[in-house]
């Protein structure tokens, strides 16, 4: 059965993260006027790398079940594609590193939250944040030119690990590439393989929008009549049976057929999504 390989330190799974950093980033998250979609992205990548991080964790110890990258993209100020990389020491041919070294390389931030008192009022308390993804904005969508680039480390990552359970790609955006056409592009990723099943690509699509929000569509008739939107559709990937068996153990509205694509998500959406994608993973191991 496809997406049952054992994740260990010697199979490893890997997770890839597709940021967007072009200028429209900058704007109001839909629905959370307060939160810019770069701080949401940011944030929420933040919080799942930590979530990932703590379930390979016992006690002391960061057990190397996942390879982790994150590939940022925007343009510089003439137009031509800036695809970087977050991670301390990666480059975009490698992007990757172990999940003990994508620990070792965070930075913490004391954030303020406010937190119940036990009392039905809530306080605020002072909490540390790990952090590996700051939120930037600016200039262009060169969503083609990272497609490129994730397929390139993908290809060579499935070469040096061909049992192991397909990557999962996992893309944060506001939508439309301004090099091109990125369908073909992802299709290209979703053909890689290893021999337990083809690469995963996941869309979060933020939006600036009030429209409500549509979660894991199964038909392209689902999704609004976003420029962008069946696009964006058409490059997400069914979620495979152990992830549908996950979600709906979960509560969450996901069906057989099911793609991995959200639009106009909401915070609490978009944490929610990118930890659909990478728990049904994790929780092999």
């Amino acid at each position: 059965m496809p997406y049952a390989a054992d994740i260990s330190r010697n199979n490893p799974g890997c997770f890839l993260f597709l940021i967007d950093q072009s200028g429209s980033m900058y704007g109001a998250l839909g629905g959370q006027p307060e939160l810019r979609k770069m701080d949401a992205a940011a944030d929420a990548v933040n919080r799942i790398l930590d979530a990932i991080s703590q379930r390979c964790s016992q006690g002391m110890d960061v057990r190397d079940y996942f390879h982790v990258g994150i590939i940022t993209y925007t343009t510089d100020s003439v137009g031509s594609p800036d695809v970087q990389t977050a991670l301390p020491g990666t480059s975009p041919k490698e992007p990757f590193l172990t999940i003990s070294q994508v620990v070792d390389a965070a930075t913490v931030e004391d954030r303020q939250v406010k937190e119940s008192d036990g009392a039905g009022g809530l306080v605020e308390i002072t909490r540390k944040f790990p952090v590996w993804l700051q939120p930037t904005a600016s200039y262009g969508t060169p969503m083609c030119a990272a497609l490129s680039t994730a397929s390139e480390a993908l290809h060579d990552w499935i070469v040096d690990h061909p049992s192991s359970y397909p990557p999962m790609v996992i893309s944060v955006t506001d939508g439309g590439a301004t090099d091109g056409n990125p369908v073909p592009l992802a299709k290209e990723i979703m053909a890689l393989e290893t021999n337990d099943g083809n690469v995963l690509n996941y869309n979060a699509h933020l939006s600036e929008m009030s429209a409500m929000p549509v979660q894991y569509p199964s038909d392209e008739s689902e999704v609004p009549p976003d420029e962008y939107a069946a696009q964006m559709f058409r490059m997400s990937s069914e979620f495979p049976n152990p992830v549908v068996d996950l979600a709906v153990g979960m509560g969450l509205p996901i069906t057989k057929g099911s793609r991995g694509y959200v639009y106009n998500a909401d915070m609490v959406a978009l944490v929610q999504f990118l930890d659909i994608g990478t728990r049904a993973a994790s929780d092999l191991h």
